[in-house]
Protein backbone atom coordinates (compact mmCIF):
# COMPACT_ATOMS: atom_id res chain seq x y z
CA UNK A 1 0.00 0.00 0.00
CA UNK A 2 1.13 3.94 -0.75
CA UNK A 3 1.82 6.01 2.18
CA UNK A 4 1.46 9.01 0.81
CA UNK A 5 1.54 11.45 4.06
CA UNK A 6 4.92 9.89 4.43
CA UNK A 7 7.34 12.84 5.39
CA UNK A 8 10.17 13.53 2.73
CA UNK A 9 13.72 12.71 4.69
CA UNK A 10 15.53 15.79 4.76
CA UNK A 11 19.37 15.03 3.67
CA UNK A 12 22.24 16.50 6.19
CA UNK A 13 23.39 19.99 5.15
CA UNK A 14 26.58 20.64 4.13
CA UNK A 15 28.21 23.55 4.95
CA UNK A 16 31.34 25.42 2.76
CA UNK A 17 32.94 28.23 4.19
CA UNK A 18 34.79 30.49 1.99
CA UNK A 19 36.22 34.00 2.51
CA UNK A 20 32.79 35.97 2.07
CA UNK A 21 30.36 33.63 1.25
CA UNK A 22 29.31 30.53 2.23
CA UNK A 23 27.28 27.57 0.58
CA UNK A 24 24.71 25.42 1.95
CA UNK A 25 24.01 22.18 -0.11
CA UNK A 26 25.75 24.26 -2.90
CA UNK A 27 23.42 27.39 -2.72
CA UNK A 28 25.44 30.63 -1.83
CA UNK A 29 24.80 32.87 1.31
CA UNK A 30 26.04 35.74 1.98
CA UNK A 31 25.95 37.60 5.23
CA UNK A 32 23.97 39.78 5.88
CA UNK A 33 21.13 38.65 4.63
CA UNK A 34 17.19 38.47 4.39
CA UNK A 35 14.73 35.99 5.77
CA UNK A 36 13.80 35.31 2.36
CA UNK A 37 17.04 34.45 1.26
CA UNK A 38 17.43 31.99 4.26
CA UNK A 39 13.94 29.90 3.44
CA UNK A 40 15.49 29.78 -0.32
CA UNK A 41 18.20 28.17 1.08
CA UNK A 42 17.28 25.94 4.08
CA UNK A 43 13.10 26.00 3.20
CA UNK A 44 10.13 26.17 5.36
CA UNK A 45 11.22 27.62 9.35
CA UNK A 46 9.93 24.60 12.02
CA UNK A 47 8.88 27.37 14.25
CA UNK A 48 8.46 31.35 14.82
CA UNK A 49 8.51 34.00 17.82
CA UNK A 50 8.52 36.72 18.36
CA UNK A 51 9.85 37.59 21.41
CA UNK A 52 12.14 41.40 22.02
CA UNK A 53 12.95 39.68 18.79
CA UNK A 54 12.17 37.68 16.17
CA UNK A 55 13.68 34.26 15.97
CA UNK A 56 13.26 31.46 13.26
CA UNK A 57 14.56 27.96 13.65
CA UNK A 58 14.54 25.18 11.43
CA UNK A 59 14.14 21.66 13.82
CA UNK A 60 15.18 19.22 11.43
CA UNK A 61 18.48 21.16 10.86
CA UNK A 62 19.88 22.11 13.80
CA UNK A 63 19.73 26.25 12.71
CA UNK A 64 18.69 28.97 14.73
CA UNK A 65 18.36 32.70 13.82
CA UNK A 66 17.24 36.05 15.86
CA UNK A 67 16.54 38.88 13.96
CA UNK A 68 15.38 42.67 14.71
CA UNK A 69 14.91 43.44 11.15
CA UNK A 70 13.99 40.58 8.54
CA UNK A 71 16.07 42.32 6.04
CA UNK A 72 19.60 42.20 7.71
CA UNK A 73 19.80 39.40 8.99
CA UNK A 74 23.46 39.19 10.64
CA UNK A 75 24.38 35.50 11.35
CA UNK A 76 22.50 32.21 11.63
CA UNK A 77 23.23 29.60 14.89
CA UNK A 78 24.01 25.88 14.28
CA UNK A 79 23.67 23.82 17.41
CA UNK A 80 25.42 20.46 17.39
CA UNK A 81 25.48 20.13 21.28
CA UNK A 82 22.96 21.76 22.68
CA UNK A 83 21.13 20.45 26.02
CA UNK A 84 18.61 23.16 27.07
CA UNK A 85 15.33 22.48 25.91
CA UNK A 86 14.51 25.81 25.97
CA UNK A 87 12.10 27.31 23.41
CA UNK A 88 15.16 28.71 21.65
CA UNK A 89 17.06 25.53 20.90
CA UNK A 90 16.25 23.50 17.88
CA UNK A 91 14.63 20.00 18.47
CA UNK A 92 17.70 17.95 16.72
CA UNK A 93 20.94 19.30 16.28
CA UNK A 94 22.99 19.49 13.38
CA UNK A 95 24.18 16.65 11.71
CA UNK A 96 25.88 17.74 8.85
CA UNK A 97 29.42 19.02 7.42
CA UNK A 98 30.62 21.47 8.15
CA UNK A 99 34.01 22.61 5.94
CA UNK A 100 36.81 25.39 5.89
CA UNK A 101 39.29 25.59 3.14
CA UNK A 102 38.24 22.06 2.01
CA UNK A 103 38.69 20.34 5.02
CA UNK A 104 35.52 19.16 7.65
CA UNK A 105 35.47 21.34 11.06
CA UNK A 106 34.90 18.65 13.87
CA UNK A 107 34.06 19.43 17.42
CA UNK A 108 37.49 20.09 17.84
CA UNK A 109 37.38 24.03 20.14
CA UNK A 110 38.09 26.74 18.24
CA UNK A 111 37.04 30.94 19.21
CA UNK A 112 36.69 32.28 16.37
CA UNK A 113 37.52 31.91 12.54
CA UNK A 114 37.53 34.93 10.71
CA UNK A 115 37.54 34.28 6.62
CA UNK A 116 36.68 38.12 5.14
CA UNK A 117 33.45 39.47 5.17
CA UNK A 118 32.26 36.39 7.02
CA UNK A 119 33.35 34.58 10.09
CA UNK A 120 32.76 31.42 12.04
CA UNK A 121 32.09 31.68 15.89
CA UNK A 122 31.98 29.35 19.04
CA UNK A 123 28.90 28.80 20.71
CA UNK A 124 29.45 28.08 24.11
CA UNK A 125 31.71 29.77 26.89
CA UNK A 126 35.39 28.64 26.66
CA UNK A 127 35.62 26.48 29.60
CA UNK A 128 32.94 24.21 28.44
CA UNK A 129 32.06 22.01 25.23
CA UNK A 130 31.27 23.96 22.36
CA UNK A 131 27.44 23.35 21.51
CA UNK A 132 27.51 24.19 18.39
CA UNK A 133 28.67 27.57 16.18
CA UNK A 134 27.63 30.76 14.57
CA UNK A 135 28.08 31.80 10.75
CA UNK A 136 27.81 35.63 9.99
CA UNK A 137 29.32 39.00 9.25
CA UNK A 138 32.83 39.68 10.27
CA UNK A 139 32.62 42.14 12.25
CA UNK A 140 36.98 42.62 12.13
CA UNK A 141 36.58 42.83 8.29
CA UNK A 142 37.75 46.09 6.52
CA UNK A 143 37.15 46.28 2.93
CA UNK A 144 40.34 47.67 1.54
Amino acid sequence: MFNFFKKKKIANLTIVCDTDVIHINSKPLTFPTNYSTLVEVLGQPSRELKKSNDYIIWDTHGIFCGYTDKDNILSINIYQNKKDRSEYNTKKQFKGKLVLNNEEITNNEFGKIPLGKVAIHRLGRESDTRFGFSIGVNRDYKDL
